[in-house]
């Protein structure tokens, strides 16, 4: 009987050490760790970063889940956020379930949300308006901005109705700030 306790021992523990290991290869799975982001226009771009001495790229994590709780908590209710990581290194962590669904149909959309966080990753201690004009600009440099870019832009700010106030408080206001700020920087 010994022999067999042994063995049920042994067989348990194998069990919960394989369980441990396909739990922590779907968590590494479900995120995959990039550093270039394509554009609509096909060309791939990286968040150059630099902070004193140092110098590389913002990581970017392509957050893929089945099941909404399995989203990654840092996005709340955003489809891209950025965050410094335990080194302070800037991280742009984007949701790449919703970048399946609707990168084809609002191109121009996601070019800005990718320029938006790495204006925040670039300088962490802009506001979201100046996010926005940084990201408005850079497009505006590549050549990605013309007047129907601008129409979706401007439809997926206006369908933000409620914001809190560091965005303005509607996303009325805070493509208008947007704006403004493009414009100013014109001049």
């Amino acid at each position: 009987m010994l022999l067999a306790d042994k063995i049920i021992r042994t067989t348990r523990a194998m069990v919960l050490i394989f369980g441990l290991i396909r739990l922590i290869t779907i968590a590494i799975c479900s995120m995959s760790i990039a550093h270039a982001f394509t554009l609509s226009n096909g060309e791939e771009v990286q968040c150059d970063i630099k902070q004193g001495s140092k110098s590389g790229v913002a990581t970017e994590i392509w957050n893929n889940y089945q099941k909404a709780e399995d989203r990654h908590p840092e996005l709340g209710r955003a489809v891209a956020v950025m965050r410094l990581d335990n080194n302070s290194w800037p991280t742009i962590i984007l949701d790449a379930e919703a970048h399946k669904r609707n990168a084809k149909g609002a191109p121009a959309t996601w070019d800005f949300v990718y320029f938006h966080e790495c204006a925040h990753a670039q300088n962490p201690d802009l506001d979201e308006i100046g996010a926005n004009c940084a990201a408005y600009k850079a497009m505006a440099r590549r050549g990605l901005m013309n007047f129907h870019r601008m129409k979706e832009l401007e439809a997926m700010h206006y369908s933000m109705l409620t914001l809190p106030e560091e965005y303005g408080g509607s996303g009325l206001k805070f493509w208008h700030k947007t704006l403004e700020c493009a414009r100013r920087s014109e001049d």
